[in-house]
């Protein structure tokens, strides 16, 4: 499919520019552009880059399988996303995530891939969450390691951390343990099964909870109470384990011993036991009777024998689960289960005991696990919640995201994403320290929480971006929950005695019309919020496809005019301006073409933006300076009467500090006259009054002649207009165009206005002869438009000048 000039606000091509690091790469894999961000963090120049592969950035990688991989996935896919390690020009180790989208010709044939990568190496923001993560990790660790035995595994299952309590248990030493697996404790008591049906749990992501007999070194078996955490990446695969155990050795040689003394009165020897022993069996009236209640951590909870017999009865005790497991005791099953009790927590064993198949009582254990759990709930906490703020973190939401996506694929039923950026937020962090930031995004996750509703979800991703899901709704809701957001956040916030204000800028994809997946539905949000922000900030946008096509094809557009200069695809042409007294040329206006290879002729109004935006303005600017100068002394050459040339100049170029030398340069390196060198400005320009001045005054002074081009359209002081060293006004085509009551009365008070400052008057876009008339009535200088000639290149400018000798 050919690709369209997009019409999408140029400025977007800036944050692509401050985002990204972007390159485009041919079917053979080698570089054919890079942008100023893919330099700096390779430290490879333009130059060393194009005509290279990325195997310069990596020699591990292999261009030919990276392209056959190409190829293979974008038969079937649309994106290509991956995260790559590089090495700079210094030897500097860095990573990228990088997303790849293959670009298409006009005939349909590939004609480059599309990378726009992004540095995750670090960034200042995401360093400082990290060292304050770090800190809390290291509480954790030091809290974890006083109450339990803890390890931490690879993916392959290769032990990388363990603490004192694991070296003790073990009787291994920390480096007989670093490296190896679990099968160094392995006892051998347990089946391949019974490991196997663990390693399929935690390598789906879940929570593995189990009992495991292990073997020290001394021979010595004994049983740790074993839960298993994984910690997963992105896209849900585990990286690491982390393994919380209690010994439960004693518990479990205690259970050993009451099987074998079961029909004693063993109460005498369990008193003693920290951790609670009971049994239980059925009375004559079918009713649980519990018999047996030892163990010190009764005395701690205030139970007793007869206090438990009543709370399993209770009907205003909320048990009815454990009354259930309990029966289920009854009736030959073994359990075990967790249950909370005032503020502790316990794991509950249930043995039932049997004679001739006959289950006469059963034998429990309820274990103090109020410490492990605390740890487990802070590991959970912290792998699923944002440190800072406490909000569900990306992680949290993604899982959010794809079970909500999960439970309405049948019925369509819409959600909607709020992407939320929170405008100026580097300016507050920088002027006011990172301290008022932090607490800055806390209130503002507090108040985000208090505008939306009870079902609905805020995450922070990262830095000052937040995310809303929405429950179920319409469009018209959203928009009003947008709306509001905009409005509430916009207000002030107190920060230690500060009053701050910010303002949130906010994308928003809707399920499933904007995308059925996680990544889409974010990515389009994304893009919707960049939106926003250039539609002035404080305001919300919805996803639309065109905004997407629109942002790629502008990023295609700008990294093509970087090498239209290169590729001599720009030129000149030039419209004839004539002496209304005498009809003879004397001067021409050189106005930028762009004829691009494959798209042909591109419109200035959609290249010359982009040109502004990212600077390209100032090489292209003074290329168009050089070209005209030196067109106008060749025609000179050529025997033609001495004419005029207007160039036009961007603020960017007016604003260089070179712009002056660069123009004493052009007119030496071309040998053309400073007098027949004219410098056009729009009115815009003149704001800045003194530095206009300055540089006008300087142009004088060499003999160039200056014009306000688009006069009546801009903002410019009457006041000020006589004191800049200007020789023409050039009056707005709008004006000319349209010769109403109101615009002829503008006409005739500008003519009127350059007669008095001795100026010469230029109107632009005459087309009728009506016009013309009107114009040459009011004694206007000179005229420009179709009516005389349209922009022509130089070749045909020579022939209409013949007709001035």
């Amino acid at each position: 499919m050919p690709l369209h000039t997009p019409t999408f606000n140029p400025s977007l091509s800036t944050l692509f520019e401050e985002t990204f690091c972007v390159s485009l790469i041919d079917p053979n894999g080698y570089l054919t552009y890079v942008n100023q961000n893919f330099c700096r963090l390779t430290g490879y120049s333009e130059e060393e880059l194009i005509g290279n592969t990325w195997n310069m950035l990596n020699n591990r990688l292999s261009i030919k399988q990276t392209i056959c991989l190409f190829e293979k996935h974008f038969a079937t896919e649309k994106v290509y996303q991956e995260t790559v390690r590089i090495y700079s020009k210094d030897g500097k180790k860095s990573w990228m995530d990088v997303t790849v989208v293959p670009i298409y010709g006009v005939n349909g044939e590939l004609t480059n891939y599309l990378s726009l990568d992004i540095d995750v190496t670090d960034s200042e923001l995401v360093s400082r969450e990290f060292a304050k993560t770090r800190t809390d990790l290291e509480n954790f660790k030091q809290a974890l390691d006083e109450a339990a035995v803890v390890a931490i595994t690879n993916p392959q299952g290769i032990i990388t951390y363990v603490n004192d309590h694991f070296c003790k248990l073990s009787k291994y030493s920390r480096e007989e343990l670093i490296g190896k697996t679990h099968r160094v404790v392995n006892s051998g008591v347990h089946p391949k099964s019974f490991f196997k049906e663990m390693w399929q749990t935690i390598q789906q992501g879940k929570v593995w909870r189990g009992d495991i007999q292990n073997r020290s070194k001394d021979g010595q078996d004994y049983w740790v109470n074993t839960t298993i955490i994984p910690f997963v990446d992105k896209k849900g695969i585990p990286f690491q384990y982390i393994s919380i155990r209690q010994d439960i050795t004693a518990r479990k040689e205690t259970e050993k011993s009451l099987e074998i003394a079961l029909k004693n009165d063993f109460s005498t020897t369990v008193k003693n036991l920290e951790n609670a022993i009971f049994k239980y069996s059925f009375d004559k009236n079918k009713q649980i009777n519990i018999t047996l209640l030892e163990g010190k951590i009764t005395e701690k909870i205030g139970v007793n024998l007869n206090t438990l017999n009543q709370m399993v009865y209770d009907k205003n005790i909320n048990i009815s689960n454990v009354r259930r497991r309990l029966l289920e005791g009854l009736l030959g099953r073994s359990s075990q289960f967790e249950i909370e009790y005032q503020s502790y927590t316990f794991l509950v064993y249930l043995s039932p005991i049997f004679d001739k198949d006959q289950v006469v009582e059963v034998v429990g254990t309820a274990i103090d696990i109020t410490e492990r759990k605390e740890a487990e709930r802070l590991v959970e906490h912290m792998a699923f919640h944002d440190h800072l703020t406490g909000l569900p973190n990306r992680r949290l939401l993604k899982q959010s995201v794809e079970q909500a996506i999960e439970v309405r694929k049948k019925s369509q039923e819409s959600f909607a994403l709020l992407y939320i950026d929170l405008d100026r937020f580097k300016n507050i962090n920088d002027s006011m320290g990172h301290y008022v930031g932090d607490q800055l995004l806390k209130s503002v996750g507090e108040r985000l929480k208090l505008l939306v509703r009870h079902n609905d979800m805020v995450a922070r991703l990262s830095g000052d971006e937040f995310i809303v899901l929405c429950a179920p709704t319409t469009k018209t809701g959203i928009r009003l929950v947008a709306q509001r957001i905009v409005e509430e956040v916009s207000k002030s916030f107190q920060i230690n005695h500060l009053e701050i204000f910010i303002a949130p800028s906010i994308g928003i994809s809707m399920y499933p019309d904007d995308g059925e997946d996680y990544d889409t539905l974010m990515r389009n949000a994304d893009s919707a919020m960049y939106l926003a922000k250039e539609s002035g900030k404080s305001t919300f946008q919805f996803f639309t496809k065109e905004l997407y096509n629109d942002l790629v094809e502008r990023t295609l557009i700008e990294m093509e005019l970087r090498q239209a200069l290169p590729k001599n695809e720009l030129s000149l042409h030039y419209q004839p301006q004539l002496d209304f007294m005498t009809g003879q040329i004397n001067g021409v206006e050189a106005l930028l073409r762009w004829n691009h290879s494959s798209r042909g002729m591109i419109s200035p109004g959609q290249f010359i933006p982009i040109a502004e935006e990212t600077g390209l303005i100032l090489p292209i600017g003074l290329w168009v300076l050089k070209t005209a100068c030196r067109q106008a002394r060749e025609w000179q050459d050529l025997g033609y009467p001495p004419i005029r040339m207007s160039v036009n100049v961007s603020l960017r170029q007016f604003k260089s500090p070179t712009f002056i030398s660069d123009v004493k340069d052009t007119l030496l390196i071309t040998g053309l006259q400073p007098n027949y060198l004219n410098i056009e400005i729009t009115e815009s320009m003149t704001s800045d009054v003194n530095y206009c001045q300055k540089i006008l005054q300087e142009l004088r002074e060499i003999g160039i002649k200056t014009s306000i081009d688009d006069f009546g359209t801009g903002y410019s002081s009457l006041s000020y207009l006589s004191k800049f060293p200007i020789t023409h006004l050039k009056i707005d085509q709008s004006f000319v165009r349209e010769l109403t009551n109101n615009n002829s009365v503008i006409v005739k008070a500008i003519i009127d206005l350059a007669k008095n400052l001795h100026l010469r008057v230029i109107a632009e876009g005459v087309e009728t002869v009506e016009q013309a008339e009107f114009l040459k009535m009011l004694q206007c200088d000179e005229a420009q438009g179709f009516l005389y000639s349209k922009p022509l290149p130089c070749e045909e400018i020579g022939k209409l000048l013949e007709s001035n000798l």
